[in-house]
């Protein structure tokens, strides 16, 4: 049976993960203080890590890159993953 590819919502999920791991790590903030920087409940957040598009707006993801000390290209790879 042939590996099934990663659909881009996929793709950026897993991005989005990955940064807010790093990012929450080299900052030490905990989920809660995460949740509330960006004004969701930390239940909204969990749902976030694993559907980006649907649970966190662009704003509220600038907000956590402003925090976290994302790159620009950081936030493109989460809005435009690669291929």
């Amino acid at each position: 049976m042939p590996r099934l590819k990663k659909t881009e919502a996929q793709r950026r999920a897993e991005r989005f993960r990955e940064l807010y791991r790093i990012g929450k790590a080299k900052t030490g903030l905990t989920d809660e203080q995460c949740a509330s920087m960006v004004g969701v409940c930390r239940k909204t957040l969990f749902s976030a890590k694993k559907n980006p598009d649907k649970y966190i707006s662009l704003g509220q993801m600038a907000c956590l890159g402003k925090a976290f000390g994302w790159t620009g290209e950081e936030i493109a790879s989460i809005v435009f993953p690669q291929k």
